[in-house]
């Protein structure tokens, strides 16, 4: 009788791994491409937990900068590049690259939400990443802003959930964005081994303190939007293996 418990077991938990896998894979197909969007920010111009959760709030900005508020500048149109880009901060304990390739950022005022653009040297592909992100919240006060977006989506055909936060100060003056930082906190993974543990996070900046002006986008946007991602590159800052 013990032994046909023990089989009986065996059997439902065989079954349960592959009811959670088969529910895997058909969510990544109604998912071709991941997803990414921006909440609406919380009330009086603050940072969304879905962003940023609390309980990780503390330990992250010890080294990345929120400007909060109501009353950001929208930056019409802004072309830069964060040269060198470093790791100011990790919590992927073998992390041993400390300068990346440039990061370049685009900005593009949309009312009181801005169109992101980005582009990156990807050694492994040697080719550039290209991201493309409508319609962005923009939280802050004056020159002073933090923009953000949430991306979903199944590297490995497992769930996953990250989030990317920008912030820095922005005047004409300055020739480009001053105290230019980005934040990429992985939120969930649903155990996939091949990604770095919850709530891993990396910081990255210019390493001179400003983002300087660079016209590398002009007309090319259109380009961009048709931009296929798959769901591994979206989480590649997370891959261990």
């Amino acid at each position: 009788m013990k032994k046909c418990f023990i089989i009986i077991a065996l059997i439902l938990s065989v079954l349960a791994c592959m009811s959670v896998s088969c529910n895997n894979e058909e969510k990544k197909k109604e998912y071709p491409e991941p997803v990414s969007w921006s909440p609406a920010p919380g009330e009086g111009g603050t940072l969304p937990s879905a962003i940023l959760p609390s309980y990780l709030d503390s330990t992250v900005c010890q080294y990345f900068t929120v400007y909060q508020g109501e009353d950001p500048i929208i930056i019409e149109q802004g072309q830069f590049v964060s040269h060198p880009h470093v790791l100011i901060h990790s919590t992927i304990a073998d992390d041993t690259v400390h300068i990346y390739n440039d990061r370049y950022i685009a900005f593009f005022g949309n009312g009181e939400l801005t169109d992101f653009y980005g582009k990156q040297w990807d050694d492994a592909k040697q080719d550039y990443y290209n991201e493309a992100y409508r319609k962005l919240y923009v939280i802050g006060t004056g020159e002073d802003f933090t923009c953000y977006y949430l991306t979903e989506g199944y590297p490995n055909g497992m769930y996953a959930k990250q989030s990317t936060i920008f912030s820095g100060k922005w005047d004409e003056s300055y020739g480009g964005l001053k105290d230019f930082q980005v934040a990429v906190i992985l939120l969930e993974t649903s155990g996939n081994p091949n990604l770095a543990p919850v709530n891993s996070f990396r910081v990255l900046g210019d390493g001179d303190g400003l983002a300087q002006d660079t016209a590398w986008i002009g007309g090319k946007r259109a380009s961009f939007e048709d931009v296929s991602v798959s769901h591994e590159d979206a989480f590649s800052m997370f891959r261990v293996r």
